[in-house]
Formats: structure tokens, sequence, C-alpha cells
């Protein structure tokens, strides 16, 4: 959300503690004060509200067919219970309860977010059957999914595969945020109004529509700007927890959003997520590029350091470390208003963009048209130069309806098969 009412959050939200990363990480051992966007005392036991509620199932294992969903009816543990004042932040980590606060908070911190950037209430793609989204936290599982009416989360993996009970998913802010922006498309852009004209862009930019929306979604905890400036110095054209989506471990995620992918690299573009990685990295350089953008305007690094961090952004090139060294030193808080900036900017960016997008016969190139519109909508098309230089790298260039679509095909989803009506979307094995 914008940092005007992330500001109003903080004076008038409700309280919830949440991790900003996979808590196993090193620097995010423990959770941070969040404010959701709604005033004390007006969430339920659950938590439940208007749009979500939680439901701690007894030894649930996940819904496996179409058909099955919501609403759970087998045996649950207690509702949490708020503070005397509204608050939910009383909930201690470790717990059955922290996981249920912790996947609320979360699902309505990030629609919060987006329906600050799309300018409007989003509507459940369900609402005809379920006025609200329910939440299951901790399903005897080692994966997690999002489905029609639903998300339940599971348990990471151990070493020997099994289930990992001390790290439940639910408790990752990244993997989190990916369904829910799964959930987002689904009720923004929808699905083709038929098979034929679904395409496998269409399945690919559904992935990268979650990934962009978790990027932007942790970009508004604290900790996780003042982590990523300490340790790049405002070099993001470098690998940092930002750009790695769904951390796992300090060494593992489940993909990146820097990457050096071009559409003729893709060598499995019938897999969705590879497919995705071209169309996101893109969208990731345009975020940085903005952010170095609002450095140059304000004196804070020079255009020639700008084009030469952009040009070594898949190499180390010390000399190009060390001026943003110099450079960031003094300056911390312009780096970060900068970078907030950027941020605001770009999610705005997208989501007019993607208020534009049809799903019938979806292309990347369509998709990008649609950003250099809305660049233009917003701000006279002041990046659209940048936004077609980083594309343009990744082999996409931009396509209106008319245009050839791109690797046309239909997809079955190889878990589950497609429906228009139900879709059961699994992301993590």
């Amino acid at each position: 959300m914008s940092q005007f009412l992330d500001a109003l959050a903080k004076e008038n939200g409700t309280k919830f503690l949440i991790y900003p990363q996979n808590k196993k990480l090193r620097g995010f051992e423990q959770p941070e004060l969040i404010y959701v966007n709604q005033p004390p005392g007006s969430i339920k036991a659950g938590p439940e509200d208007d749009k979500t509620y939680v439901v701690d199932a007894k030894d649930k294992l996940q819904y496996r067919f179409q058909g099955e969903g919501p609403p759970y009816l087998g045996a649950r543990y207690p509702s949490v219970e708020p503070n005397k004042e509204g608050h939910f932040d009383h909930i201690r980590p470790g717990t059955r309860a922290f996981s249920c606060t912790v996947m609320y908070a979360t699902v309505r911190r990030v629609l919060d977010i987006w329906e600050d950037y799309f300018g409007h209430k989003i509507q459940w793609y369900f609402y005809r059957d379920f006025s609200k989204l329910e939440l299951i936290p901790r399903v005897e599982w080692n994966n997690a999914q999002s489905g029609y009416g639903f998300l339940e989360f599971g348990f990471s993996h151990n070493s020997d595969g099994g289930i990992d009970h001390s790290n439940p998913y639910c408790e990752n802010f990244d993997v989190l945020g990916h369904e829910v922006g799964h959930l987002i498309k689904n009720s923004t852009i929808g699905w083709p109004e038929s098979k034929n004209k679904e395409t496998r862009e269409y399945r690919a930019h559904h992935e990268s529509f979650g990934d962009l929306v978790a990027i932007v979604s942790v970009m508004h905890f604290e900790s996780v700007i003042n982590h990523i400036l300490k340790y790049t110095n405002g070099n993001l054209f470098s690998l940092n927890e930002l750009s790695r989506m769904g951390e796992l471990s300090q060494a593992t995620e489940i993909r990146r959003a820097f990457n050096d992918k071009k559409m003729s690299c893709v060598d499995s573009p019938e897999e969705e997520h590879i497919l995705s990685e071209p169309f996101t990295g893109g969208a990731f350089d345009i975020l940085v590029e903005m952010f170095q953008h609002n450095l140059i305007e304000r004196g804070l690094i020079s255009e020639e350091l700008g084009k030469r961090a952009y040009d070594a952004h898949y190499g180390e090139v010390p000399e190009v470390q060390e001026e943003f060294n110099q450079c960031y030193h003094g300056k911390e808080d312009e780096f970060q208003k900068a970078l907030l900036d950027a941020r605001d900017y770009f999610g705005k960016l997208m989501a007019t963009a993607w208020s534009k997008t049809s799903p019938d016969n979806l292309s990347f190139g369509k998709v990008l048209h649609n950003i250099i519109e809305a660049d233009r909508e917003l701000n006279e098309g002041k990046y659209e130069k940048v936004i077609l230089d980083c594309f343009n790298w990744r082999e996409i260039i931009p396509a209106t309806d008319d245009s050839r679509t791109l690797l046309y095909t239909h997809v079955v989803d190889k878990l589950a098969p497609f429906s228009t009506d139900k879709i059961l979307h699994q992301d993590f094995e």
C-alpha cells in the first residue's frame, strides 16, 4: 500500500506479529509487529472478518479432489481470541494459535496492500458460492495449496522428505503471499472464456503474478527494507532476499526473480514456473531500475554508475559495489525513501496494467503493452524506455490483441484438472 495509507494503518489498525521471511533465515528469527488496516475490535475470534476466517482443523489431510473444499466441518481447535483492546499481538510464536493469527494477518496484509494499488476492494472470484476465504493453517502435509474458496498450508520438508512440523508454511510470508497473489489474479484477471483461448503464457503469467505480489508485499516490512539496503548498500542489481521467492533455507528458495532468463532459453515451456521466469525477471528489473532512477534524480548516485550497475547485474563487479558503498554511507534514509517510492509506483503500475489485461489468448507481449499504457496513464510514459529495454533483453516485445500469441496451447495442471469454475492450484512440490 502507499506510504500514506501504511502510516494510517499504524495509527488505527489491529496489531499482529508476523515473520517477514522464513524464521530459519539469519536476521529474521523474531517476528515483527504489523498493523492490519482494520480498527481494533472489528476482527472477531478466529481470527475472522468480512473477507476471511481461520479454521484450526485437527489432524486434517489436504483437500485432494474437485468438489472438496469449504466449509470445513471436521474437528477443530478453539478459535483464537483477541485481547481486551482488540489486538492479536499477544499470541506467542511456536503455538498453533500463532499459526492461525499469522496466516490471517499475512492474507489480510497482502490484500490491504493490493486493494490500495488497484484502487478498489477486491471481490473474491468464488463469491457466488462462498462469501469468505477459508484459511487452514496446519494441514498434515509437506506442501501447500490454494483452491476454490480456501487456502490450506502444511509444512516444509525435513531432510528425509517428511514433514518438518517446526516450520509451518503458513508462517512463511513469501510462500503465503505468493498464494494470495494467485487468488488476487483469479479475482481480477480471471480465466479464459474457453479452453481454446488458454495459452501457456497465461499459465506462466499466473506464476509471475504471484511472485510479483509477494515481492512488493514483503517490501512493506521495515526490517526487510533495512536488511536489503544494509547488505547491498543500494546496489539491488545483486542477489539479495528481495529477489528470492519462498526461501526455505539460507541457501535454498523456490524461484528467483533475479535471473538471466530469456524466452529463447526456456527449455521447458510446458512447465509454467520455468516459462514465467523471463517475465518475472523483466518486471523485477523494472522495479530496480525505477529505484536507480530515483537515486539519480535525487543526486544520490551518478547516471554513469546506474548504467554500469545495470550492465553488470549478472556478474560480480567489485568497483561498482564499492562506489555504491561510498554513495550509501551517510545517506541511508534517502536511499530508503527512494526504494519505498519505487515500490509504490511499481505496485500501482502493475495493478493498473493487470486491470487492463484479458485472460483470453494472453501473451507476455500483451501484458507488456498494458504496462506501457499504464505508465503513460500514471506518469505520462516516464519509464517507457526503461520498461521496453528490460523486456526487450528478455526477448519480450509489446503486442496487442491483433498480434499473434506466442506458445499457444492448452495446458492441463499436472496435479488437478483445469476448471473455469473451480481450480485446485498446488505450488510447492
